[in-house]
């Protein structure tokens, strides 16, 4: 009755008279209830009024319950409404207003009703009194005493289990209220034993209602019946109890719940897994060692069953087991020992689950399982043990070996359907177990053998086979494996077996032996290949060949982390150099295997702590490696190669030279790695033997000094080399520069200075990159021949191949930070001359050289920030206050400028924090022809920076860019409006708004209403006529642009470049930097860039440098007519 007041009793106030209430909100209802309600409100406000009392909540209170009194008189209706009324009443009633005693009165008058009121109380009524009763225990009887609380606590807990689910779900509320509300020990222990006393009663009814099987939906029949409701009920309130139970009482809950039969499936499962769950959570470890056998035999009979009971309550069962087990394991492990098969035997048969879902929650579950519990570190250690042997790692043993037991039986019993999920199970032991795996899992092994080979190859389930037995192999290793599962031809009738290990092999070998590759696995290849000469039928000859070449192609596999290389390499050196001749299949996988075994060993010796380095994806593969490649171990295996590394070098040269381009790349990176450890001299010799080979080099000069042929582009000396040649020279040039000595660095930039001046692009290009290793690898020539190779650049005729200017860059780049650090200052002009090349580039009319230019400034800023070097970052900064000193250059170039300081943003928008100077600098330029660079500019800039950063700057954005807002020409005023938005997205609206001017205000609100997906709406007259005249002078500024006698900075600059338009143009001719010339910037209209350089002296010394030659610059962008049209643009 009066559902809707009881549900929202806050909607009544205890200041106002609640009659009063009451009836201004149901005295127009029509409702039976409504009106009863009214009626009894009423009536009790005129008991109140008749004694002279306030119309407050506790006299209302107080009227109602002494009427309760006389409740015989009281017809269903009346007594409904009485009840109700009190509800709504009570909790109005202010703390301390009712006293304990008279709380106690209160209770027992509400029990005594419902108790003999028979069937006059409806459920509404029945709840109302359960709200009541709830609110006179919790907030105004003692709680420190039974006596008081006793009453109304063991009443709500028994209509906790009610089976009306409003009054249920009402009583379970207030019963957890108060439960929580008893601090004191004792009486919260009383309060426990009846809670638990009420579960002993109803225990009987637990174990029929578990023990129900589904026979014509008799279950189904059994706990519709309400008694056996009353028990699922009980247990879900006991869910939510268990943590403020007494550990004795919560111990004694767990004891009945485990005396549950678990032989059949339990229909209240779910229930009793919850209730387990919160005990598990909140009592000791000591409760779960006491009890570990019983809670194993229920949950592991009930997951047993897995297709007889729900998914969810048995996937919860099995997580509910995997957290037991975890903390029984650091408790008692010889509990562990004997529950741990139970459970994987449990969870193993739910693999074959015909619930996808719970195949695969099982195998998860499992891996979890394995992972945590099986210790494959501890058990690589272990010693041998002998039968009997007692230890603490004998639980392991026995229950590694029930898993794997049951996983051999379910592999035997699934076949021939290959199931994933077991697979993946066994897959991961492989991995755990590592080279243990051999003396637990070799029957799991050779059963997987026997369903490889009977199964179909067009077989969907075969590549999860393939993967468990690729996990064998990088588990146990290839020698115990093919030790088991061999690979073999028939001299007879030329049949193979096991061949399907071949691509398996290839892909999970690590960690092997050199030496069994040299004395297996090259033997067996050589078998095939005399059986494919032998063999008469082509078809089988041809697979023989491949089979042999497979075999071969396990080399680079062999070669990854191998265990014995300072002792096998020089033999299986031997082996490998008689292959290295053009057009031999063993070229690339002998050059990648000599880079594992170079870079692997390096890795180790560059490595702070070998044993915590992840070198595999595999912890235990990890550990084992960890244990053979040490540092010392490391240098060994480097020497061996050092040593060997001559006898490869020259036929890997040869073949370098004669090989095709697909692969030359594999080549040139094995050539480069066993330069990087043998002995220069060595490769000096080889070098040189090569450019005499080519005829590349003339005698010995005089003093004996090598002398590289001069004119290589002259008709007369065909000697000197094609273009092919020398495209081959400079590769292994470019290759062996890691391992050069100063000697043959100068030898290789006296090639470098003669292909520079080739006519063909390629030699040109090989020759930039092999000068930019040079001066990367090599900090000492970047250092002494810094000039030298500064004029040899400047010299260079420009060139339109955009790859070539990309080779060029990447020299630029090393030579540019060089400067810097050479000579830290902006007077420094030999870093002008670089940065003018790059500046220039920007404005290209190509897309592909301004994308260029991007990428080597995003390369100087990312070398510079990414340095360990202290002094990077100041001369970061220097960098970039030369190249904002550009902003006083023409305005053709201080839009190249403005975009170069975009991407540098973008790259690090912290460059606008530390140098504050920067962003008014730029934005000063809104007064100039780079307007659109600008916006570009702004955009980067409020999309990089964070919130904060951005209101310093807000007011100046906003003043900055709504002049150009009513310009549509150039999509100005496209770009305005994103750049808004995300002002407006970051910063705020309203701030956004309040620094707009008030002739843009309706601009500016227009994007917010348009970014909130509103119609503006339709403008007013005065508004009109605004945007009329905005329009009208739009127009005006379009036609005096195509008159040129436009904008003040329009018609000056249109005045200075009358009579030579190209002045206004630019490309990428480095005129000025081919005569040595510096092209720093010079004055300018727009305001100077006053950066960050350390003291005024050096400040006031970067803005003269900023003056100086600006019109260098200028002119020598004038030059080209390729930019005229971006120019133009621009």
């Amino acid at each position: 009755m009066e559902d809707d007041a009881l549900e929202a009793p806050q909607s009544f106030v205890a200041e106002a008279d609640i009659c009063q209430q009451l009836l201004t909100r149901y005295a127009r209802s029509s409702a039976a209830q409504h009106r009863h309600l009214c009626a009894t409100a009423a009536a009790t406000r005129s008991i109140i009024q008749s004694a002279s009392m306030p119309l407050t909540p506790i006299s209302y209170f107080a009227a109602a319950i002494t009427s309760l009194s006389n409740y015989e008189n009281l017809d269903a209706d009346a007594l409904g409404a009485v009840t109700s009324f009190i509800s709504i009443v009570l909790p109005l009633v202010g703390k301390g207003e009712i006293k304990p005693e008279k709380a106690c009165e209160a209770v027992e008058i509400l029990v005594t009703l419902v108790e003999e009121s028979g069937g006059k109380l409806g459920t509404s009524g029945l709840r109302a009194v359960v709200k009541c009763v709830g609110v006179l225990v919790a907030e105004f009887c003692n709680l420190k005493e039974w006596g008081s609380v006793g009453l109304g606590f063991e009443w709500l807990l028994r209509f906790s289990i009610d089976k009306r689910p409003k009054v249920r779900k009402s009583a379970q509320d207030c019963l957890l209220k108060v439960f929580k509300l008893l601090e004191h020990s004792s009486i919260s222990k009383k309060a426990s034993n009846s809670i638990y006393s009420l579960l002993k009663r109803h225990m009987p009814l637990a174990a029929e209602t578990s023990n129900s099987k589904i026979v014509d939906g008799s279950r189904h029949e059994l706990i519709s019946r309400s008694e056996h409701q009353e028990v699922l009920h009980l247990l879900n309130i006991m869910k939510h109890v268990i943590p403020d139970l007494s550990p004795k009482v919560r111990e004694k809950v767990l004891s009945i719940l485990l005396k549950i039969p678990g032989s059949q499936s339990m229909v209240a499962a779910r229930h009793v897994f919850d209730v387990m769950a919160a005990i598990f959570e909140t009592s000791e470890t000591k409760v779960i060692i006491s009890n570990a056998e019983d809670i194993f035999r229920l949950l592991t009979s009930y997951i047993a069953l897995g297709e007889m009971n729900p998914a969810e309550s048995v996937l919860f069962a099995a997580n509910l087991a995997k957290t037991v087990l975890g903390r029984l394991h650091n408790g008692d492990i010889d509990q562990w020992e004997s529950v741990f098969p139970m459970l994987i035997e449990s969870l193993a048969g739910l693999l074959s689950s015909s619930r996808d879902n719970v195949a695969l929650q099982a195998s998860l579950i499992l891996r979890e399982l394995m992972d945590q519990h099986i210790d494959g570190k501890r058990l690589l250690t272990m010693e041998s043990k002998e039968k009997g042997d007692d230890t603490t790692h004998s639980a392991e043993f026995k229950s590694v070996r029930v898993g794997c037991t049951k996983f051999y039986n379910l592999l035997c019993s699934s076949f021939p359907i290959l199931n994933k999920h077991l697979l993946s199970v066994v897959s991961s032991l492989f991995l755990k177990l590592g080279k243990k795996s051999d003396i637990f899992m070799r029957p799991i092994l050779l059963k997987l053998a026997d369903l490889m080979n009977a199964t179909s190859v067009s077989t969907s389930e075969v590549k999860h086979l393939e993967d468990c037995i690729g996990s064998a192999v990088a588990a146990m290793g290839p020698e115990i494996l093919l030790s088991l599962i061999p690979i073999s031809l028939n001299g007879k009738d030329f049949s193979c077996s096991n061949i399907w290990l071949i691509p398996i092999l290839k892909k999970n070998i690590v960690g092997s032996s050199l030496q069994f590759f040299i004395e297996h696995i090259i033997p067996l290849a050589e078998s095939f290949e005399k059986g494919s000469k032998k063999v008469e039928n082509p078809v089988i000859g041809q697979d023989l060949q491949a089979y042999a070449h497979g075999c071969w192609g396990l080399l680079p596999v062999f070669c990854h982390w191998p265990i014995d290389t300072y002792q096998s390499f020089p033999s299986l050196s031997e082996l490998l150099i008689p292959f290295l001749k053009k057009d031999s299949f063993m070229i690339e996988i002998i050059a990648i295997s000599l880079q594992d075994l170079v870079m692997e060993n390096r890795r180790v010796l560059a490595s702070d702590n070998v044993g915590s380095a992840q070198l595999t994806d595999n912890a235990a593969i990890d550990y084992e490696i960890s244990h053979v490649y040490s540092k010392k171990t490391a240098k060994k295996n480097i020497n061996a190669l050092s040593l060997g590394a001559k006898e490869l070098l020259l036929p890997l040269v040869d073949v370098l030279f004669e090989c095709t381009s697909e692969t030359r790349e594999h080549l040139q990176e094995a050539i480069s790695c066993l330069v990087s450890i043998c002995d220069p001299s060595v490769t000096k010799e080889i070098f040189i033997a090569s450019l005499k080979k080519l005829q590349l080099l003339d005698d010995a000069g005089e003093h004996g000094k090598l002398e590289i042929i001069a004119d290589v582009s002259s008709k007369e000396k065909e000697s000197a080399g094609t273009d092919v040649e020398r495209c081959l020279i400079l590769d292994l040039a470019s290759c062996i520069v890691e391992g050069c000595d100063t000697d043959l660095v100068n030898i290789l930039f006296s090639l470098i200075k003669h292909y520079l001046q080739a006519s063909d692009v390629a030699s040109q290009m090989e020759a930039y990159q092999t000068l930019s290793k040079i001066l990367e690898k090599h900090s000492s020539f970047c250092s002494t021949e810094f000039d030298v190779v500064i004029d040899l650049l400047a010299g260079m005729k420009p060139s339109e191949n955009i790859e070539l200017v990309k080779s060029r860059f990447s020299c630029l780049q090393t030579l540019l930070i060089h400067a810097l650090s050479k000579t830290p200052d902006e007077e420094n002009t030999k870093a002008f001359l670089i940065l003018n090349e790059i500046i220039l580039m920007l404005k290209d009319s190509r897309e592909e050289g301004r994308k260029a230019a991007y990428d080597a400034l995003h390369g100087l800023s990312s070398k510079l920030r990414g340095s360990a070097d202290s002094s990077s970052k100041e001369l970061y900064h220097i960098l970039i206050t030369m190249i904002t000193g550009y902003l006083s250059g023409s305005s053709h170039i201080k839009s190249g400028v403005v975009s170069a300081l975009s991407v540098l943003v973008y790259s690090d928008p912290n460059i606008c924090v530390a140098m504050p100077d920067i962003f008014p600098s730029v934005m000063e330029l809104l007064h100039s022809k780079a307007i659109e660079a600008v916006l570009g500019f702004v955009k980067v800039v409020v999309s990089s920076l964070t919130p904060n950063d951005l209101h310093h700057s807000l007011s100046e954005i906003m003043d900055g860019i709504l002049r150009w807002s009513s310009v549509s020409r150039y999509h100005f005023k496209e770009k305005i409006v994103v750049i808004l938005e995300i002002l407006m997205r970051k910063c705020g609206c309203a701030n956004v708004k309040a620094l707009a001017p008030e002739k843009y205000k309706d601009f500016v609100q227009g994007v917010v209403e348009n970014r909130h997906g509103k119609t503006r709406p339709e403008p007013s007259d005065k508004s009109l006529k605004g945007q009329e005249k905005r329009k009208r002078d739009e127009s005006a500024i379009s036609s005096k642009e195509e008159g040129n006698t436009g904008r003040p900075w329009k018609k000056r600059d249109n005045q200075k470049n009358t009579g030579n338009t190209s002045q206004s143009t630019g490309h990428s001719d480095r005129t000025n930097f081919r005569k040595g010339e510096s092209n720093r910037p010079r004055g300018g209209d727009a305001k100077r860039f006053t950066g960050k350089p350390s003291g005024g002296e050096k400040k006031q010394k970067g803005r003269s440098a900023f003056k100086s030659n600006e019109r260098n610059l200028h002119a020598a962008a004038s030059r080209n007519p390729k930019h005229k049209k971006s120019a133009t643009k621009n």
